[in-house]
């Protein structure tokens, strides 16, 4: 048995080994990925969005998630849930979360497939352990071109 729980040993290590590696990886790719999508975007100003656990889920498992992205023309710092809840005019923003009316134009030159893409990128599962990582658990995160800030974010 000796012999067989060195072997199980062994594969366990490489498993750990690989996960060190995708996490590193990962991490590096995603921060490459924004800081281009900034090149590409040069009207965005700031990505923001949530990531937690539920504290609960009508009986399901509270599992972490990471929320759907804002992009918007305004520092981040007044966007939430998709809303821009500051008094300056002229702030858009752009998401699942948002609403386009009269008052939230968002310009043409915005390049909205890249920030589609973005957004499926950050939220691919694979991705949660990264996302965890990276920021933590029940924060709210705003990326500029200048990095990145994470502030605690208030949830159910």
């Amino acid at each position: 048995m000796t012999t067989l729980q060195q072997k199980f040993d062994e594969l366990i290590e490489k498993q750990r080994a690989l996960q060190k590696e995708f996490q590193t990886t990962a991490q590096a790719l995603f921060k490459e990925t924004t800081k281009e999508f900034f090149k590409q975007n040069p009207l965005v100003n700031a990505i923001v969005w949530n990531q937690y656990t539920p504290y609960f889920s009508d009986g399901d498992p509270c599992e972490f998630r990471v929320g759907f992205a804002t992009f918007t023309n305004s520092d981040g710092s007044e966007i939430r849930w998709g809303e821009y809840i500051g008094e300056e005019e002229g702030v858009w923003t752009y998401g699942d979360d948002c609403y386009n009316d009269e008052e939230n134009v968002v310009p043409a030159e915005v390049n909205t497939t890249l920030c589609d893409s973005f957004d499926r990128i950050h939220q691919t599962g694979e991705m949660d352990d990264v996302m965890m990582a990276m920021f933590g658990d029940h924060v709210t995160v705003i990326a500029t071109r200048s990095g990145f800030d994470v502030e605690e974010c208030e949830h159910d």
